[in-house]
């Protein structure tokens, strides 16, 4: 473009933003270039159209303005033209858009300018968001020039006509970080954006009921592109929020009566009320269904209705249906409660009857509805419509109905007596009207109902019966017994078996006589003598057969405590002292479990008087008490003290030997009672012996238990929410406003409630956030005054909640809580100047008693936290005498012996905070007083073990020995002698050896002292750290193991590591003092002389065996801090871990733990990278904790070498580190691969790969290493190697390359290698296998000694006598062999074994002659690429393979079953078959009488387990060999003649029932582990049975054939057809091993394939098609399937390939061939991708003469595409898009290849250096031993091929013909005429569906066509061609392409050639084509 024209342009108006685009980003550089453009224009300015346009063109380039490309822009020097600029030094030469200057331009120049018109206009065709960044361009420039924040809504969701464009704008705002862009709300939408979890979308984005109308709008557009990225954003957003998008859905509905993107709309609404009517499904369904009812109460109760039916089909048992009902009772009780008593009606009124009548019997039981009052209502409404139906209900359910108090029940027994009642009071015309018409009167219903359910529950007996009733019969048996009708003994034990009745009307008896007798005792001193008496007489009575209890007995006890302080004297006051003393006389022989209730009756001054003996008798029974208690406390239990918190009336009944004295009885305490109690025994001083000390007594309020726990009344949902926000979301940054909201929303009625759960789930759990907390409450001032009082109440009560816990010496979380509520209780109280009074709390006798009880390891840290508070205060800081007095304390529990570390480290701690030296506090003697605590088994104390006595005197000579004798004895870390090491160099030990035993007692002192502070500490922060690390990583995983697993590995780096550097110097310090000190001892009392240098000598000693030995203490303390850490992480992630598994097996959905959001830190101030996201951590982010695998420290054995240089342990030290990363970088390549991980080989690593550098580098350390060194590591990796499986061969071939790396510094290896194979392990046929590839490997890495290998071997044969190693040895040899690993010559001594073997008779002569013919031919195995299995699955090396079956012969696998199976049965136990016939006999008795009872199942199974079936792999075996031989035989014994003969038929049920036992085994297999090990567990077990089947199936095969017997595959059909069934049928147990389930069939299938079973290939068959089988397994995910699904065809194809190539086909195998074309076919239709993408594989086994069964796999074309007519006129074949594609093809081209690909490689690359020998040998390479050509080898040639020609070629460039490929092509032209033919169907083979492939062989053979001389060439390719077409349908397109443009195209001129006319057959049929294909006057041409 020249100047002028350029100029012309921008003068002539043209698109403003073209231009710009032109000029390029220099118009940009300044506002003067930018204006001087714009004042260009004609109009000299910019209208809105025109900035709408500018903005558009600025958004798409923001995002690549890279400005380098010059050749699209004008120059500078132009634009300087333009713009009337001529001094051109000042042109930017910065190339990159300013869009700070436009946005300046704009602000300055076109303010005034309509903007909401501009924003409309961006409606341009070419307007498109392409990122965040070109977002923030367009609001940047918006926002600059209209001074507006965000874009008018209006103009976002108006009508667009670029919706793309709209979309992606959208799209981006959605995207867009809150600081970008936050969307406009109103007040009700900002309100709804509050549930649900603000953080996930922070922008507000789905809280706009706007933009999701719209996106719904655009959804239903046409263009596919704007539906699916809707879909996606939707998608994003119910995983984040569904919450608000159903609160908008809903708004929109009821807003608008066109409801926009109804099909989108309705499908989300359908997931979305799932989620919240569903129980477990959301966390905020709460929030959402208020809100819901709020806005459409329809929404709610359809929701209700709908989650109902859902499961209304389960039983009312099951658990999913009451789950779902208590979801609904619960939405019920919500709205009852918050908005008005109706919205449960309406609820209940939205459904069915059966709807209404299953939630209201929940309802009923929880109290949410009056149910009552609800049946009245809805039967006086709706009369017989409901009545009926409430009769059918209980009908129902009434056999299943259980009492209310049983919990979630669905029917309770109460409700059907609610239900019983009301229909009792129904009126009288409803009562006797019919139920249908001529029908029975409903009250005949009613009646039949009731009689039954009384009969199943007779507590129903009283439903109808009236209170008035009751109380009429209680008055009754009253008036008996004062009638004398009845004696008291007679009512005494009435009234006892009343009480124990299930029946509720005896129980109302009871209950009401009691209280009546009660109640009258005001009346009692009316009463006339006699009936004074006998009410007297009753009432003692009752108390002495404990017929009143708990409550009811205190108040008796009172009664007549009362009435016994009434004076002895005539009128009322009389009457009411003889009461007592009846009542007393009845239950005086139970005075003495109450022995402060005596104390009060023997204190009444006239009793004592006048009933002297009585008096006498209490007090015997008081001694009696005292006497017992006294005993108890010598055998020290716990006595039945006062203070005793269960010694209470509300106790007595559960307890009754408790007094009680917490009764309301008004009299002084006695002082007696103490004594009795127990209380001062411990300071009693004079008592011997003391009483053994009891904790609790005399501690305050908090500890006793006085301070009962309130039930403090919860505030309303919507408050309660709004105060956990609030908390949740506190911080010092705002806690101004966060106390203002708080007092705005919170009535202090509810501090009681608040203060608990900030006590409970804050302030306990979070000691970091104490600082907080405090200042929280003092910001509320005298508003929180209350609360404080609450939040103080609430701590005293669980500090004596924790203190009073059995476990809290045991479990280190109950110990971290009360030590955080220490905390907070000393800055509560002590830091704030306020005491703790000593009736709440008395700490220093809580220290004592702490002693005494070994609870100190949890009161010193509690009560030293407290204290911690007093640092700040001015009141309690020391030297306050309360402070000081503690002090004391802890000052002499320091000095305690054997106190362990810790807690002596937690008072050295609290002197430091208090800045008071230790040793300058008093120290008093206090605790001598007190009881001493037995410190065996204390955790207070590090007890030793007892020494044994000391041995008798010896001679002199040996005096110092035997004084020293009991040091080893006195280790208390067991066998520490024997890793304890002594420098033989030491000299005072070289002199006197006895003193060496003072080394291990030394070290064990030294790292018992120090072990516990260390470890305790190294835990505690360990634990912590990697709690919260986890807790935050983990959010969104929901395997439970992959979260305890990294922590586990994270917190024992942790711990281990930090103990480490924590320990060692002080251990160092530790071990010299103690060496020093038992020297010192051991020498003084031996009387050793050391003369002058004696100190020298000790030092020495202290010195080097300080040095030597600090390495094992180190490793003990370490590993000790190891193994506490992993059981207190298992313990701190207890809760997390048991929520994952709930939600796992209670929903089966994704688990997100929303509580991380409560921290206000993280997650949303993380970076991206590291914020949990749905889906848990990806295999990367694993590696994090994976790195954290520490290797064991290993203890050095005394007498090892301990001179080894420091190179050498360093070399040891650098091979383990480089093999642990190994490891980790195999780890994630392997997960990254997933399921394919089985394929991955070491050779498939790029060389640059990780893996590759570790081998490197270990190499470099091998070369620098001593031999020695690598010897020892080299042997490390060999034993790895035998732990591995094969499942994994890149583990195994990496261990193989570090042996490799090892051998080059270790020129010995090999031979040290060679020795160590004859030793590996060779017991069972897994390792076996696994020996025979590691030696494969070895051998091809020459890292053993070939011919030392090869006389083992033949040793090991022992001329034919060891069957296992003539089986290895076959095995070996033939892989060895034909994998060109080693040659026949190079282990002659196995042939020469196998050629006497041979000669002999005997199992294995077949199998040794075969070999034999094969390694002296050098024969190669040239069966169908596929015959061994293409690992299908994990499960493929399962046991369903028949045991030696790689490399037999057909005959041979069923054969070697049949003599396995005979050889098993041999060694089976005596009466096996008739206890297994007995077993199964119950089984089907079981399975005939309670089909379907899981009860029965059960109890069955375990009667198995008892009979060893499931506890040891033997019996299992035999179980299933026999009963399968036994039900088989069954089955054939059971067979009756056919009518009109034919095979007899036979019976099935015991086969039946046989499968239904092995799936339930199967179903129900759990040993225990987690989901990962029960899948294990249970494949494992199919493994067995299927492996068991077919080996039984095998021989009973084998002995019919050769008995000569027909075989009769049917009932071996039935039974594997059952189990196919069975197990994969949909359950949710099983679907996470569906694949493998279906793999281990598939390889069961694979072992009988008709090649080893042909009698059993029509069963086979069916199997393998079954819809069962193959659909699902070619419908697994990740086409995982199609390995084992080509396998099999595989295997059916081998079986018929020789009948297909005869031609002729008898009976058997013609059916067998239609029913292989019916598969096909099915396939072709429903799998095309499959037969398409493994074509290779399976033509290669059709034989040419089968042409339309090679053109269904030909035919077949991926779904997703739709085929072009071919005869379409003027059809371009190379424009279509798809044949620039490359097809997909999964069969194993390069492997078929072999050695011959690197030579074709090598080729094709450079032709030259190859030269013509290659080709000219390339024929014969291809020819088999029948000189035929190969079509296995020339089909994977062929694509070979075409693949290296095609990846030559430029995108979409014509094919060459002149290439290399093309010259290898016509070299195979030379064939013969017959094996040219061969050659031509393989290039025809790829002439399929529209791709690159077919194109370029179409090419091929129209050039082959054209260019070759030779006619018989253009003969043979009509051929193929022809053959293949006028054979039935289907025809391949590729085929009819490539033949219309032969016959078409005048270039091949085809029509002249005579083979066209050889017969006028052939001449018919090219006519017809041509008719067809060629227009009218091309076929009169021809």
């Amino acid at each position: 473009m020249n100047l002028h024209n350029a100029a012309d342009r921008l003068r002539s108006g043209l698109d403003v933003s073209r231009l710009v685009s032109d000029l390029g980003p220099s118009v940009t550089s300044t506002t003067s270039s930018f204006r001087s453009m714009i004042q260009q224009l004609p109009s000299q300015s910019l209208d809105e159209q025109s900035i709408g346009s500018l903005i558009g063109f600025f958004t798409r380039n923001s995002s690549s303005s890279d400005g380098k490309d010059d050749s699209n822009n004008l120059s500078a020097a132009l634009v300087s033209s333009l713009t009337n600029d001529s001094n051109n030094s000042n042109v930017k030469k910065n190339l990159d858009w300013h869009f700070d200057v436009v946005a300046r331009v704009f602000a300055e120049d076109y303010n005034s300018l309509n903007w909401t018109l501009i924003a409309q206009c961006l409606d341009t065709h070419e307007f498109y968001v392409g990122d965040l960044t070109s977002l923030s361009t367009l609001l940047k420039l918006y926002r600059a020039g209209s001074n507006q924040p965000n874009l008018p809504p209006s103009a976002i969701f108006s009508n667009w006509r670029n919706s793309l464009g709209q979309l992606s704008l959208i799209a981006s705002l959605i995207a867009a970080p809150p600081d970008l862009y936050t969307f406009q709300l109103n007040e009700v939408e900002a309100q709804d954006s509050l549930i649900g979890n603000p953080n996930a979308v922070p922008n507000k984005a789905w809280s706009c009921v706007s933009l999701i109308s719209h996106l719904l709008l655009l959804s239903d557009h046409p263009n596919a592109q704007i539906s699916t990225t809707i879909r996606n954003l939707f998608r994003s957003a119910l995983m984040a929020l569904p919450e608000q998008i159903v609160l908008a859905l809903v708004k929109i509905q009821q807003s608008s009566s066109q409801i926009p993107g109804p099909k989108l709309t309705s499908e989300m609404m359908g997931q979305l009320l799932n989620v919240f009517f569903k129980p477990g499904r959301s966390t905020f369904s709460a929030h959402v269904i208020r809100r819901l009812w709020d806005i459409s109460p329809k929404i709610v109760i359809s929701g209700c209705v709908e989650s109902w039916r859902s499961i209304s089909a389960s039983p009312p048992t099951s658990e999913e249906w009451m789950s779902t009902v208590m979801h609904i009772v619960g939405a019920i009780r919500l709205l009852s409660r918050e908005r008005e008593t109706e919205a449960g009606i309406q609820i209940l009124s939205g459904g069915d009857v059966d709807y209404v009548l299953s939630i209201a019997f929940v309802a009923g039981d929880k109290d949410v509805i009056k149910f009552d009052s609800f049946l009245n209502d809805k039967i006086k409404s709706d009369g017989m419509h409901f009545a009926f139906p409430l009769v059918t209900f209980i009908g129902k359910n009434y056999m299943n109905a259980a009492p209310r108090a049983e919990g979630h029940v669905a029917v309770s027994i109460e409700n059907i007596a609610i239900a019983l009642k009301a229909l009792g009071s129904c009126s009288k015309e409803l009562l006797n009207a019919p139920i249908q018409p001529g029908g029975q009167p409903l009250s005949a219903s009613i009646k039949s109902l009731t009689e039954a359910c009384v009969a199943k529950h007779p507590s129903l007996a009283h439903a109808s019966t009236s209170s008035d009733e009751i109380e009429e019969m209680a008055n009754s048996y009253f008036q008996k017994i004062y009638t004398s009708e009845q004696s008291i003994g007679e009512v005494i034990e009435m009234l006892k078996r009343f009480k124990s009745s299930e029946n509720l009307r005896e129980q109302d008896i009871f209950a009401c006589m009691i209280h009546n007798l009660f109640d009258e005792y005001r009346f009692f001193h009316k009463y006339p003598d006699k009936e004074l008496r006998i009410t007297g007489i009753l009432f003692g009575t009752l108390i002495q057969h404990q017929l009143v209890s708990s409550i009811t007995l205190g108040i008796a006890l009172r009664y007549v405590l009362e009435a016994l302080r009434k004076q002895p004297v005539h009128g009322g006051s009389g009457k009411m002292f003889r009461f007592g003393m009846f009542a007393l006389e009845q239950f005086k022989s139970r005075l003495h479990e109450w022995p402060q209730y005596c104390s009060h009756i023997i204190q009444i001054p006239h009793l004592k008087q006048s009933h002297a003996q009585l008096v006498a008798e209490i007090e015997q029974s008081m001694m009696k008490a005292k006497a017992e208690a006294e005993k108890n406390h010598t055998n020290g239990e716990t006595p039945p003290t006062s203070t005793n918190p269960s010694a209470s009336p509300l106790n007595l009944a559960s307890n009754s030997k408790m007094s009680p004295t917490n009764m309301p009885i008004p009299a002084p305490a006695d002082p007696s009672s103490q004594s009795l109690s127990g209380g001062n025994g411990a300071a009693g001083g004079t008592q011997s012996p003391k009483a053994a000390p009891v904790f609790g007594n005399n501690l305050g309020k908090a500890v006793s238990g006085e301070g009962v726990e309130k039930e403090h009344a919860s505030p309303p949902d919507n408050i309660l929410d709004r105060v956990q926000f609030i908390i949740n979301n506190i911080s010092m940054s705002n806690l101004d406003q966060k106390v203002s909201e708080l007092k705005d929303i919170m009535p202090p009625q509810f501090f009681g409630w608040l203060g608990n759960y900030l006590v409970v789930k804050r302030i306990s759990t979070q000691p970091n956030f104490h600082v907080l907390y405090l200042a929280f409450l003092d910001k509320l001032g005298e508003y929180g005054r209350g609360l404080v009082e609450a939040i103080l109440q609430s701590v005293y009560l669980n500090v004596g909640k924790l203190l009073r816990s059995p476990k809290i010496t045991i479990l280190t979380s109950e110990r971290s809580l009360l030590k955080n509520l220490g905390s907070w209780l000393g800055a509560i109280t002590l830091a704030r100047n306020k005491p703790i009074l000593h009736r709440m709390l008395d700490c220093k006798e809580l220290l004592y008693q702490g002693y005494e009880t070994g609870r100190l390891i949890a009161v010193t840290p509690f009560v030293a936290k407290i204290l911690e508070g007093a640092k700040n205060s001015v009141v309690f800081r020391p030297p306050n005498p309360w402070i000081m007095g503690l002090l004391s304390v802890f000052r002499s529990l320091y000095d305690v012996e054997d106190l362990k570390m810790n807690i002596k480290f937690e008072i050295e701690v609290l002197c430091k905070n208090l800045n008071v030296k230790l040793d300058e506090i008093e120290k008093r003697d206090d605790l001598s007083q007190r009881v001493g605590p037995n410190k065996e088994k204390n955790p207070d104390f590090n007890t030793k073990a007892t020494s044994a006595p000391a041995p008798a005197p010896a001679p002199q000579a040996t005096a110092d020995a035997s004084k020293d004798q009991n040091f080893q004895e006195q280790t208390v870390i067991p066998n520490l002698a024997s890793y304890v090491q002594i420098n033989p160099s030491i000299a005072l030990f070289n002199s006197h050896p006895a003193l060496k035993r003072i080394v291990p007692v030394a070290v064990d002192r030294a790292i018992r002292e120090i072990i516990q502070p260390v470890v305790e500490r190294s835990v505690t922060i360990a634990c912590i750290t990697s709690k919260e690390l986890v807790t935050k990583d983990f959010a969104m995983e929901s395997d439970e193991a992959k979260m305890r697993k990294a922590a586990q590995l994270m917190v024992s780096n942790l711990a281990g590591s930090l103990a480490l550097v924590t320990c060692k110097e002080p251990l160092r310090g530790s071990v010299a003092t103690n060496l020093r000190n038992l020297l010192n001892t051991a020498i003084n009392s031996a009387g050793i002389k050391l003369g002058a240098d004696g100190e020298q000598l000790i030092e020495q000693v202290i010195q080097v065996c300080s040095a030597d030995n600090l390495e094992l203490g180190c490793m003990l303390i370490e590993k000790a801090a190891t193994e506490k850490a992993l059981r207190d992480i298992d313990e701190a992630l207890s809760v997390p871990l048991q929520t994952r598994r709930k939600h796992r097996e209670q929903t089966g959905q994704p688990f997100y733990d929303m509580s991380i959001f409560a921290n206000g830190r993280y997650p949303s101030a993380l970076p991206e990278p590291l914020r949990p996201k749905p889906g848990g951590l990806q295999p990367q982010q694993l590696m994090v904790y994976e790195a954290f695998v520490r290797v064991p420290r290993q203890p050095v054995v005394a007498g090892s070498s301990v001179d080894a240089s420091a190179s050498s342990g360093d070399s040891m030290k650098t091979f383990n580190l480089l093999t642990q990363k190994l490891s980790i970088s195999i780890n994630s390549l392997l997960a990254a691969a997933g399921a394919r991980s089985g394929e991955v080989t070491y050779s498939m690593l790029p060389e640059q790969h990780e893996v590759r550098n570790i081998v490197a580098d270990i190499k470099k350390v091998a070369i620098a290493a001593s031999d020695d060194i690598c010897l020892s590591f080299a042997q490390t990796i060999f034993k790895q190697q035998y732990e591995l499986s094969l499942a994994e061969p890149l583990r195994l071939e990496s261990l193989i390359a570090i042996l490799e790396a090892l051998a080059e510094g270790c020129t010995s290896l090999s031979k040290d290698v060679t020795t160590w194979v004859t030793y590996a392990p060779m017991n069972t046929d897994e390792e076996r296998k696994l020996h025979r590839t590691v030696l494969l490997l070895l051998v091809r890495s020459k890292l053993v000694i070939i011919s030392e290998l090869d006389a083992f071997i033949a040793r090991s044969i022992d001329g034919g006598r060891n069957g296992v190693w003539v089986e290895f040895a076959l095995h070996f040899a033939r892989t060895a062999v034909h994998e060109r690993i080693t040659g026949p010559s190079e282990i002659p001594s196995i042939i020469d074994a196998f050629t006497k073997l041979a000669s002999k008779q005997g199992n294995y002569k077949k199998s040794v002659n075969k070999l034999l013919d094969e390694l002296r031919g050098n024969n190669k195995n040239e069966g169908v690429e596929g015959s061994k299995p293409t690992q299908p699955s994990p499960a493929s090396a399962s046991s369903a393979a028949v045991d030696g079956s790689e490399g037999l012969g057909v005959s041979d696998v069923a054969a070697k079953a049949a003599e396995a199976l005979a050889l098993a049965a041999r060694n089976d136990p005596p009466q096996t078959r008739q206890s297994v016939t007995h077993l199964l006999d119950y089984w089907i008795r079981v399975y005939n009488e309670s089909p379907g009872n899981e009860k029965a199942y059960a109890q069955y199974l375990q009667l198995l387990q008892q009979h060893g079936v499931g506890k040891s792999e033997e019996n299992s075996e035999r179980f299933f060999r026999v009963s399968t031989e036994l039900v088989i035989e069954a089955v054939l014994k059971s067979g009756t003649p056919a009518e009109g003969g034919g095979a007899p038929v036979l019976h099935y049920n015991v086969v039946d029932a046989y499968a239904k036992l092995v799936a339930l085994l199967f179903k129900y297999m759990n040993s225990g582990g987690g989901p990962e090990k029960v899948a294990a567990q249970r494949i494992n077990l199919l493994n067995k049975v299927l492996g068991i089947t077919v080996r039984c199936l095998m021989s009973a095969s084998e002995t019919a054939k050769s008995n000569s017997l027909k075989f009769d595959q049917r009932p071996w059909f039935r039974l594997l057809l059952n189990l196919i069934q069975d197990l994969n049928l949909p359950d949710p147990q099983l679907d996470s091993i569906s694949l493998q389930i279906l793999g281990v069939f598939g390889s069961a299938l694979h072992v009988v394939q008709p090649c080893v079973l042909p009698s059993f290939c029509f069963a086979w068959l069916e199997l393998v098609s079954h819809r069962m089988f193959l659909p699902n397994l070619l419908l697994a995910k990740g086409q995982k399937g199609f390995g084992l699904a080509h396998q099999l065809l595989i295997d059916l194809f081998t079986f018929l390939h020789p009948y297909l190539q005869k031609g002729e086909l008898n009976p058997s195998i013609r059916e067998l061939y239609k029913g292989v074309l019916r598969v096909l076919l099915v396939l072709l239709h429903d799998f095309p991708e499959f037969l398409a993408e493994y074509h290779v594989s399976f033509v290669s086994l059709i034989p040419n003469n089968c042409v339309q069964l090679r053109n269904i796999f030909l035919s077949a074309f991926p779904r997703s595409m739709t085929l072009h007519d071919p005869f379409t006129p003027g059809l371009k074949i190379d424009q279509l898009p798809e044949i620039k594609q490359a097809p997909r093809i999964l069969s194993n081209v390069a492997g078929v290849l072999g050695p011959l690909k690197v030579e074709l490689d090598n080729f094709l690359k450079n032709p030259s250096y190859m030269g013509p020998e290659f080709l000219n040998k390339l024929p014969s390479r291809l020819l088999n031993r029948s000189n035929d050509v190969n079509p296995v080898i020339t089909n994977a040639l062929i694509v070979h091929l075409g693949q290296s020609a095609l990846d030559s070629l430029s995108n979409g460039a014509t094919p060459n013909m002149h290439t290399p490929e093309m010259d290898v092509i016509t070299k195979l032209m030379s064939f013969d005429d017959r094996n040219r033919y061969a050659v031509l169907n393989c290039i025809a083979n790829q002439l399929r569906y529209p791709n690159s492939h077919t194109h370029y062989w179409s090419c091929v053979l129209l050039f082959l066509f054209a260019e070759f001389a030779n006619d018989a060439v253009k003969e043979q390719i009509t051929r193929v061609l022809l053959e293949r077409l006028i054979v039935h349908r289907p025809h391949p397109w590729g085929l009819l392409i490539t033949f219309i443009e032969l016959i078409k195209n005048p270039r091949y001129n085809f029509w002249s050639y005579p083979f066209t006319r050889c017969a006028a057959e052939i001449e018919r049929v090219f006519e017809s084509v041509s008719r067809s294909c060629m227009s009218s006057a091309d076929a009169g041409r021809a």
